[in-house]
């Protein structure tokens, strides 16, 4: 680099104005014809076509002119289809005041400019082409534009490849030449400017750096004499004296390039009117630049919206099939940042290896690629490249494959296939690495995998886990599904009665061999007296309520035998206390006829006998606080109550089972409803307002049995007096009862103890002594008011409510007595 002096000693008249020539440094001097080269000649003439068109003119016919034009035609390169921007200009006849032959057409270059942009031309591809017009216009022997560094803040000068365009490449930031002559595709990025290093932007050094760091214009008559530029122009050569250099600003106040306009010590000093020319022109490109950028992002980022719409909606749409998955997610990711092959790893948390088997060979049919289905390969995640991203969860961007040492070479020789660069990218869900995804080969500009392609792939790679998530935990469910239908039908064989055992039943209550008890009319009955001809009793129940011909009697007996199946053996809530709640509904709809309809009789009936199937001995509330799977499953409403119908319902629709098979489908649907109205009241917290409300409206006279509100909480309180027909029975019935459920009581107390918690004293055995009293109090206050309000109804239920009175008096002797034993021990 020169001083000023230096500049000032070498300069010579030359025959030609004009310096144009892209070698500007190292440029030899002393040559009588240094100046006359092609480019300076090139120049001269552009700044003074009519000169050209004189020569030409004078000295050649047309026809050698059209033969120049025509073989020009057939042996260069069409340039309309490089990045190159043609900008239209306008004569102003000479009314501009500094005489210029051409001025700027300002729509025109706006629109060009916004047009270079949208079709994704680079700036320096856009802004030379303007720059020229610039030049031109301002009649200037020499012009450099310096694009500057995003990062570090460098000079870099647009030259072109010996006048004409040349082919070049893009690697770690820097522009690297290619010879015209090597032509392979792999290396071709295309047509444009190639940028040349040229100096960091600092104060002090040369105009350009000057400019760049001010943010401001600067026009000098005598660049050999400002002071503010020690290094001038920055050439070891250079003529020039008066010099404009003016950046190229974006409205957040960023210089994205510097335009330095040249005219030598030959031609006259730039005027003021032609730097307000260039300033206005470079404020007005500027601000287009900026808001064309940003309007490109803005319909970039639509597009990538929309991609990742469709991703969204293609891969959750296959979510099931892991293998269709996995090409959805390898065709997108290809697509996305334009990668010639693509694989994609799973990673087997067990076994820290990542493993896959579906494989990219660069097939396609129909223009989709096709991948093909292999034996699984695996491998530790301490080996290559995909390993080292599932350990440790980087990115991986390698631009040259075989410069990097952890890449495995033996797979190019034996496939034939050549890496160029790898992006590798880990899945990551929920704070862990998952999965995978290694793509090959940039396929288009700049051909290796750049910070947009990363930052683009991190936004899939949501979705991408998103989907491998929930494709994990639907193979998982769909699993499950399988080992439960396994269970279930294991369960089912060995928790339904056969066919044989339900044909048994049928035949002995063909030949009559039972004997129907005195009092099975009666409330006081007690089946645990005739437990071995239960099914039998069952059958004739129903016969006496529907009639012989409405159930298929093999139907019934089987339905009976299983149900009894799955009460389970506990103290109380076991099948005897099932068939007594069933009998004593028996009882009421036998002897009050006309009361209930066929629908009601049926689900009520069958209900009853239902009520407590798979009974576990535990309260409602212990299981909603010790949270048990029944309580998740069923977390609001009745739990057991919500189970008992629901267990019910898989009896009756299991094969040989369905009592309500021979209804139609709207009277079934009405029986099933019924059904489980009736099983859902038999939860005790529900009676207390039922029992309340029916009380007042019986007091107020407004009770209406024809009221379907109020016929359905009649069926609940019918229902409630059954469950509760225990405190009816003969005293050594009731005294047996009370005894059973206070045993399942004890048992969920001892547990609660257990478990940390301290029970209820209905619940607590070592508050025995007060059984007496707990009983007086619960028959008192809740079972008689269900009692004595339905006996107003249902007057067969009188003597129920007499024999409750009756137990509840042996009850207060009872605790009388054992007060006074407990007083006399004291």
């Amino acid at each position: 680099m020169s001083c000023p002096w230096k500049q000032l000693s070498e300069r010579r008249m030359p025959p030609l104005p004009g310096n144009s020539s892209h070698h500007i440094f190292n440029r030899r001097s002393g040559s009588p014809d240094i100046y006359l080269n092609p480019n300076d000649v090139k120049t001269y003439l552009s700044a003074k076509p009519w000169i050209l068109k004189e020569f030409v003119v004078k000295h050649y016919h047309l026809e050698e002119i059209q033969e120049w034009f025509a073989h020009s035609e057939h042996n260069h390169p069409d340039h309309s289809k490089t990045k190159k921007c043609q900008l239209n200009f306008e004569k102003d006849d000479g009314q501009h005041s500094g005489g210029y032959g051409d001025t700027v057409q300002s729509e025109n270059l706006l629109t060009t400019i916004v047009k270079g942009l949208e079709e994704h031309h680079g700036i320096p591809d856009v802004l030379m082409p303007t720059m020229e017009c610039l030049a031109r216009t301002v009649q200037t022997d020499e012009y450099f534009l310096f694009m500057v560094g995003v990062e570090n803040h460098d000079l870099q000068l647009c030259v072109e490849a010996n006048g004409r365009y040349g082919w070049y490449i893009s690697y770690y930031k820097c522009w690297v030449p290619i010879a015209l002559e090597k032509k392979d595709w792999r290396l071709l990025i295309g047509y444009g400017w190639k940028l040349s290093a040229f100096g960091p932007c600092k104060p002090k050094t040369t105009i350009a750096a000057f400019a760049a760091t001010s943010k401001k214009g600067i026009l000098t008559s005598d660049i050999l004499g400002d002071e503010r530029f020690p290094l001038g122009v920055g050439t070891n050569d250079s003529k020039a004296k008066s010099v404009m250099c003016v950046p190229v600003l974006q409205p957040n106040g960023e210089v994205r390039a510097v335009l330095e306009l040249i005219r030598h010590y030959t031609s006259e000093p730039f005027t003021l009117k032609d730097y307000q020319l260039v300033s206005r022109c470079l404020l007005w490109i500027g601000i287009a630049i900026d808001k064309t950028q940003a309007c490109m992002g803005l319909t970039k980022q639509r597009e990538f919206n929309n991609f990742l719409l469709e991703v969204s909606r293609v891969i959750f749409d296959d979510i099931v099939a892991i293998d269709t998955l996995t090409e959805h997610i390898m065709t997108f990711a290809k697509d996305l940042v334009q990668a010639d092959r693509c694989t994609l790893f799973l990673l087997d948390g067990q076994t820290e290896e990542l493993y896959a088997d579906l494989f990219d060979e660069g097939l396609t049919k129909d223009g989709r690629p096709i991948y093909s289905k292999k034996k699984q390969i695996r491998f530790p995640i301490e080996k290559g490249i995909a390993g080292h991203v599932a350990r440790t969860g980087e990115v991986v961007n390698i631009p040259n494959a075989y410069n990097d040492p952890r890449f495995n070479r033996e797979v190019d020789v034996a496939t034939g296939y050549t890496t160029r660069n790898i992006l590798c990218m880990p899945i990551v869900s929920r704070g862990k690495v998952i999965g995978v995804v290694q793509m090959i080969n940039k396929n288009g500009p700049p051909h290796i995998f750049d910070q947009n392609d990363e930052s683009n792939f991190r936004m899939f790679a949501i979705y991408c886990a998103l989907a491998l998530h929930y494709s994990k935990i639907y193979s998982s469910i769909q699993q499950s599904e399988r080992i439960l239908a396994v269970t279930q039908e294991q369960l089912h064989y060995h928790s339904t009665s056969t066919l044989a055992e339900a044909n048994r039943v049928v035949a002995r209550w063909c030949k009559q061999n039972f004997v129907i008890p005195a009092n099975f009319d009666r409330h006081e009955f007690d089946c645990k007296q005739f437990e071995r001809f239960l099914p039998e009793l069952f059958i004739q129940m129903v016969h006496d309520l529907f009639g012989p011909d409405t159930f298929d009697l093999t139907v019934l007996a089987r339905f009976f035998l299983t149900i009894r199946k799955n009460y389970r053996p506990i103290p109380f809530h076991n099948i005897y206390h099932a068939f007594q709640v069933a009998h004593c509904m028996y009882y009421i709809i036998s002897h009050t006829p006309g009361l209930l309809t066929n629908v009601e009789m049926q689900a009520a009936f069958f209900a009853s006998i239902c009520h407590d199937v798979d009974h576990q001995a535990r309260t409602n509330a212990f299981l909603r606080k010790h949270t048990s799977r029944l309580g998740s499953l069923y977390p609001t409403g009745s739990l057991m109550e919500q189970h008992h119908f629901n267990y019910a319902m898989n009896i009756i629709q299991s094969e040989g089972h369905n009592i309500f098979a021979h209804l139609p489908l709207n009277i079934y649907k009405q029986v099933v409803s019924v059904f489980k109205h009736m099983i859902l009241s038999t939860d005790l917290a529900l009676s207390f307002g039922n029992c309340a409300e029916i009380r007042d409206m019986v007091s107020a006279g407004t009770f209406d049995i024809e009221n379907h509100l109020h016929r359905s909480k009649l069926l609940s309180l019918m229902m409630t007096v059954c469950d509760l027909c225990a405190v009816s029975k003969l005293w050594p019935t009731q005294r047996g009862s009370v005894e059973a459920i206070y045993s399942e009581f004890y048992e969920e107390g001892d547990l609660e103890k257990k478990l940390g918690g301290q029970p209820l004293p209905l619940f607590d055995r070592d508050n025995k002594e007060n059984q007496a009293k707990e009983q007086v109090f619960f028959i008192s206050k809740i079972a008689m008011p269900n009692f004595d309000i339905l006996s107003k109804i249902i007057p067969c239920v009188e003597p129920m409510l007499e024999a409750t009175k009756d137990n509840l008096a042996q009850w207060e002797r009872e605790g009388r007595w054992s007060e006074y034993i407990y007083v006399g021990c004291c």
